[in-house]
């Protein structure tokens, strides 16, 4: 009796991972996304505060029409942040925090992430959650090494870069800020949505997991020990969860100390689905808006190469590649919704022709980012308390790289080279 019951329960568990992958999960096979049987290819949305939105008091009737306008523009995909950590001394940390101390969760940010997934999946969305940060605006690893009384949260308008990612970079050899950096990773995936009543680990409207934003070693020192955390890393997430995919967050090359050898060896592990890379042409100090014309076309130059040295790789491995973040301010640098947008659409619309085909591993993108139902003036320029977000953080000028559903000219672009629109 005891061995048809321990078969019986083997064969339901068996049932249920076979349902799961085939019930609207995005895979990956040869190499290819694939969804429904069928290749998933997409021009998606960063998304990063959706779930405060969903959150009380949030503004839950303006997301339910942003994901309605977002899905009649064919966007299937958003890349969403799964909370913030920390309790914000500086206004470059977001205000919101889903884990205000370590191991203590705000239960109305995590409804507020329950609704969001919810409705995401009401409407055929798949969702890429980042269950942490490397950078100070939502707290991120710096938070867990105060928490664990590696120093005070040196935050970079106070400390200065160069002292930020020097802290940073200690994370990866603190192992309580690991184990605890797991317990919230193990918390997380193992809700259960209230409003569906589904586990998240047999949600098919999540795509991925991501095991951080733009995870860097910070500091030529701790490649090794960067490199071996993110297998180890990948290796414990899938270990809670085999139904999803697994992405590392990585911004390519200009993230792993341009060393792209080393970007190559962490997308190696098996636990890693697929490549991701992020462009940022006025971060990286590529464009010039007082040298506009001249730098604007080395630009365009040096985002096409990054896009083929980092896909070329990903053929090498068979694994798709995302970007996962491609942002460009609005034109003259403005914020305001009414200004132009015709050089980022020049942008856009060149990225967007790589992912005709030739390139066989580019198979998503994710504009950086939707704003929406937001708005700006010139004047403002950090984000304040009661302001409505955009999509810059909260460091950043609020507007610059923002898509608002009133960019007409770019929503036009998008749906003529998204892949979903042309089924």
């Amino acid at each position: 009796m005891r061995k048809i019951v321990f078969t019986f329960i083997i064969l339901l568990a068996l049932t249920t991972i076979l349902s799961a992958k085939s019930n609207n999960f995005v895979t990956v096979k040869d190499g290819q996304l694939m969804r429904n049987g069928k290749p998933y290819r997409f021009i998606g949305m960063n998304y990063w505060y959706g779930s405060l939105l969903g959150a009380k008091p949030g503004d839950r009737a303006r997301l339910k029409r942003e994901l309605d306008f977002l899905q009649t523009h064919n966007i299937s995909n958003l890349r969403v942040m799964v909370g913030a950590e920390g309790i914000s001394r500086n206004d470059s940390h977001l205000k919101f925090s889903l884990q205000p101390k370590q191991g203590e969760y705000d239960d109305n940010l995590l409804d507020g992430l329950d609704y969001f997934m919810a409705e995401a999946g009401k409407r055929g969305l798949t969702v890429v959650l980042y269950l942490s940060n490397n950078w100070e605006w939502s707290g991120g690893f710096a938070q867990y090494l105060e928490w664990n009384g590696k120093g005070d949260y040196p935050y970079p308008t106070v400390a200065g870069w160069s002292n930020f990612i020097s802290f940073v970079g200690k994370f990866y050899s603190c192992q309580e800020c690991l184990d605890a950096f797991n317990r919230h990773c193990k918390f997380i995936i193992g809700r259960t949505n209230r409003y569906t009543k589904k586990a998240y680990t047999a949600d098919p409207a999540i795509m991925a997991w991501e095991i951080a934003n733009e995870p860097r070693p910070d500091g030529e020192k701790n490649k090794e020990i960067y490199k071996k955390w993110i297998g180890d890393e990948a290796k414990y997430l899938k270990s809670l969860d085999n139904n999803h995919l697994l992405a590392a967050g990585t911004e390519g090359s200009r993230g792993t100390e341009d060393d792209i050898e080393l970007w190559k060896a962490i997308h190696t592990y098996p636990d890693i689905d697929y490549t991701t890379i992020h462009i940022w042409a006025k971060n990286w100090s590529w464009i010039d808006f007082d040298n506009f014309d001249k730098t604007f076309a080395e630009t365009k130059e040096k985002m096409q190469q990054y896009v083929h040295n980092h896909a070329q790789i990903a053929a090498q491995l068979h694994k798709p590649m995302v970007i996962e973040e491609i942002g460009f301010p609005r034109d003259k640098h403005l914020f305001n919704p009414e200004s132009k947008t015709l050089s980022r659409d020049q942008y856009f619309k060149l990225l967007f022709s790589l992912m005709d085909g030739t390139l066989k591993s580019f198979q998503g993108v994710n504009i950086w980012a939707f704003g929406g139902e937001g708005r700006v003036s010139d004047t403002q320029y950090k984000w304040k308390a009661g302001d409505q977000f955009v999509g810059d953080p909260p460091q950043e000028e609020q507007g610059l790289n923002t898509i608002f559903d009133t960019d007409n000219s770019t929503w036009k672009l998008i749906n003529q080279f998204n892949p979903v629109s042309k089924k």
